[in-house]
């Protein structure tokens, strides 16, 4: 049954709003106060609330602003009912981040009608949206908490190795606000990143909105720019990645997150939203010092191992720390070691050219492809695609030689 709250400091309008939705058929709860009712949408969780203004407490807008940024009601929709009618108490009503404004006194039957138009709003968004129990996505996260251990190329590589193995929907998130070279890497100029969306409020950010800012590349791989200077992305408030990831969710089928160098908020939610997250490191001390301390902090957000994945990336060309003193140290099996070969590294950044569609017959460039595969999805690893992608059948060919 449809829930409704009803939030109103007046009993009269409470039980005046009750009666006018009678015909409706509809389950009205009612709160007489701003921290009565928000205390009340947390519990019954609505489908549709509806507010007054001018309350004891907190305000009707304070309510709606309190309620966008909480990810559970980003698209809950929310009306405001009250006898402001001027233009100004509108526009405050949608900048607080209502659905619609409804001035007092009302018909009762433009109430249902405005009510029945959101809901079926939506129902539409609950319908376009494929259930986590219907579709599978895959979000891994690219960690590292020191620097120069190649973390971006890699999430770079992996995302575009993805695309290409599966032509399924794969888009990369560059969340390093702070120097992030996704769009360096892959040769695009930038005219939108998460910066457009630093001055929203969370219940403002909509699939039209965020989709503006997603470019894509010429392997069919999708992706978000960080900004070009820091302080672009300074109002960026954490709830709007929560929401982002929710809404890509709904349309990528692998969502890959190149992550800051720390567990700030932002690298915290992607962090948490993971199925898989790969700490990468180089084999020298003060890398695998860093490797340590993330191994240690993970454990303590009580992430399970199975979630971590440990990649070796040789960044310089003498020997380093041999891979089973660093297994032993850590605690952590090596998935995947990178050979050092800084030239085709360089080479790839400074033209924008990822290794893994430049340079496809590279052995670095192979093992990364094959990094990839493993990193898919169950069952996209187990399903020979219909029309097998240049990638896959590299892939495939690749472990049949090994099998002999």
């Amino acid at each position: 049954m449809t829930q409704i709250l009803v939030i109103d400091d007046e009993a009269s309008y409470r039980e005046m709003l009750k009666h006018a939705l009678e015909p409706t058929q509809w389950q009205v709860h009612t709160a007489d106060n701003g921290v009565h009712g928000l205390a009340m949408a947390r519990s019954i969780k609505p489908d549709l609330i509806l507010t007054d203004v001018i309350m004891p407490d907190i305000s009707g807008y304070e309510v709606t602003r309190q309620l966008r940024r909480d990810p559970d009601f980003a698209r809950t929709p929310i009306l405001v009912l009250t006898a402001q009618a001027g233009l100004e108490d509108k526009l405050q009503s949608f900048e607080a981040g209502a659905d619609d404004h409804l001035t007092k006194p009302f018909e009762p039957a433009e109430l249902i009608a405005r009510l029945s138009a959101q809901l079926r709003r939506l129902e539409a968004s609950r319908l376009a949206a494929p259930t986590p129990e219907t579709r599978e996505v895959r979000l891994l996260a690219v960690h590292s908490l020191r620097g120069g251990t190649g973390s971006s190329s890699l999430a770079v590589n992996l995302a575009v190795g993805l695309a290409s193995l599966w032509k399924s929907d794969t888009v990369l998130l560059d969340l390093n606000m702070v120097a992030g070279q996704v769009a360096l890497m892959l040769n695009a100029s930038l005219k939108r990143t998460w910066a457009d969306l630093a001055n929203l409020e969370p219940g403002e950010l909509d699939p039209d909105l965020l989709y503006s800012i997603i470019y894509r590349h010429e392997s069919g791989l999708s992706f978000i720019a960080a900004p070009t200077f820091p302080s672009e992305a300074e109002t960026l408030k954490d709830e709007i990645l929560g929401i982002a990831l929710r809404l890509l969710r709904r349309r990528y089928d692998y969502i890959l997150a190149d992550l800051p160098h720390d567990f700030s908020p932002i690298a915290l939610q992607a962090l948490d939203a993971a199925e898989v997250i790969l700490l990468v490191a180089s084999p020298e001390m003060a890398s695998l010092r860093s490797a340590m301390a993330a191994i240690d902090t993970y454990k303590k957000l009580k992430y399970p191992a199975e979630k971590i994945k440990f990649v070796l990336n040789a960044t310089f060309p003498v020997s380093g720390i041999s891979k089973d003193r660093i297994e032993t140290a850590l605690k952590i099996p090596v998935l995947a070691m990178i050979p050092y070969t800084e030239e085709r590294f360089v080479e790839a950044i400074n033209l924008g050219r990822p290794l893994v569609s430049s340079r496809p017959q590279e052995p670095v460039a192979a093992l990364l492809e094959d990094l990839a595969f493993h990193l898919s999805k169950e069952a996209d690893k187990k399903t020979r695609p219909e029309n097998p992608s240049e990638a896959w059948t590299r892939v495939y060919q690749r472990h049949a030689r090994r099998r002999k």
